[in-house]
């Protein structure tokens, strides 16, 4: 046997609620998403208006008549905002707003049990108006996302439904009955329920949807900054490549003439001969830097990414020959030939930003000096000068990344060059001091490579 009028309205004053609080919690946990704020609302009103059905024979009938029908055209008139905006549209408010406007107050001259069939066709009306303009703005707009036809097709059946009653009312009018004995109605309340359940996961459906087509404009973004990046990098290649190609050449003129004059049968003098010396190891090392560290952003890569192959290394022979290239003086109490596992290409490019380092910041350029000394199983390179050193607030930062003090400002430099050092010391596993006691000291320990004996 199917419960009485009043049970099937009860029930629908519970499954509202139910959608009501669903819609607004789903709101509160996807804030972001525009539209979910109205479709709570309509959930609310929808939920009020099946209350004061409820309470039709409880409170003055005029108000629940007005209260009623009022909440319910509320709450189509928020879905309409809200599936216009889960749809990419922006609110309209005047055309529903006034179809609730000039229909809500013709309840008013309709009152009593005798006027039932011309309220429910005014009800009909703005509901099923209402419910149309819903289902066409999600229509039109549901291109690929079955979430958004299948609630259009819902405020469809609803509007049309809601349509139908007018002319059932005008064929075969009610009589005059309580509202709450209207058995013609009870499948109106039946269709009810079903819509406010449905109308609910809709919504939610389509919040899922409009999620995801957010997500899949994000990685479409992504994917395109990604081509962009990627193009940015064969460009910037290609310019090295190139850049590359126009430094080797006269880097190789220098070199080949240095040979050339190293060669002459003709006595060369002792400066002279140094100086020959000095300008072919100083283009050998330029080619070799040409060729595998063009600039400081490639070189800062390639130690960050850890691109780099350990052999080993003269470390007696290194400083010679970068000591010679800035013509300072090398000390070393190391009588055998020092060796350690290194870069063969960044290891001298440490000791080469120490000292230009040094020269730059040394009050006599005669005081920069580098000493070679053994300690504890490891090899300490001290490089040092006479300049103002730095001062203690500062000494925290000096190997931070583009991190550049007063003094550096004046005397110029990238603030990339203490980076590198650091970060090629511990690429050997070793470490880099500063002291300011007297004389600008850096100290780079290296640990010792036993050289096996065959």
């Amino acid at each position: 046997m199917l419960p009485d009028l009043r049970t099937i309205v009860l029930i629908l004053v519970v499954t509202t609620f139910i959608a009501a609080i669903a819609l607004f919690l789903f709101y509160r946990l996807i804030k972001e998403i525009n539209g979910l704020q109205y479709a709570a609302l309509g959930g609310g009103a929808q939920a009020l208006g099946s209350l004061a059905l409820l309470l039709r024979d409880g409170i003055d009938p005029m108000l629940s008549i007005m209260v009623s029908n009022s909440c319910f055209f509320l709450s189509f008139l928020f879905y309409y905002q809200a599936v216009r905006q889960l749809s990419d549209l922006k609110t309209s408010w005047p055309v529903p707003l006034s179809l609730i406007v000039v229909l809500t107050p013709l309840f008013m001259f309709f009152p009593g049990n005798e006027h039932l069939a011309e309220r429910i066709v005014i009800s009909s009306l703005g509901l099923g108006t209402l419910g149309m303009m819903c289902g066409l703005v999600l229509w039109k707009n549901a291109t690929d996302l079955p979430g958004r036809r299948g609630l259009a097709l819902m405020f469809f059946l609803f509007s049309a439904i809601s349509l139908w009653r007018i002319p059932d009312m005008l064929i075969t009018p009610v009589k005059a009955v309580a509202f709450l004995d209207f058995n013609a109605g009870y499948m109106i309340f039946l269709w009810a329920i079903v819509n406010s359940i449905v109308t609910t996961i809709g919504f939610i459906i389509l919040a899922s949807e409009k999620l995801q087509q957010q997500l899949k404009g994000k990685v479409e973004q992504v994917s395109h900054a990604r081509d962009i990046a990627h193009r940015s990098l064969q460009e910037q290649q290609h310019f090295l490549a190139m850049l590359s190609h126009e430094f080797k050449a006269p880097i190789g003129a220098i070199k080949a003439n240095a040979d050339a004059a190293l060669l002459l049968s003709t006595t060369q003098t002792p400066v002279v001969e140094e100086s020959l010396s000095r300008i072919k190891n100083v283009s050998e090392r330029l080619t070799s830097l040409v060729d595998r560290c063009l600039n400081d952003e490639w070189m800062a890569y390639s130690i960050e990414h850890n691109r780099f192959h350990l052999e080993p290394v003269s470390l007696t022979r290194l400083l010679n020959n970068v000591c010679d290239e800035f013509n300072v003086t090398f000390q070393s109490s190391v009588t055998t030939d020092s060796m350690v596992k290194g870069e063969p290409i960044f290891l001298p490019v440490l000791f080469a930003n120490l000292i230009a380092n040094g020269c730059r910041h040394a009050r006599h350029i005669d005081s920069v000096q580098v000493v070679l000394l053994e300690e504890d199983g490891d090899y300490l390179v001290q490089v040092m000068d006479d300049g103002e050193g730095i001062e203690e607030q500062h000494r925290h930062y000096i190997f931070d990344k583009y991190y550049r003090g007063e003094k550096s400002h004046a005397a110029g430099g990238s603030g990339l060059g203490l980076f590198f050092v650091k970060k090629i010391t511990e690429m050997h596993g070793g470490e880099v001091t500063l002291s300011c006691d007297g004389l600008t000291t850096f100290t780079v320990r290296l640990a010792k490579l036993e050289v096996v004996s065959v």
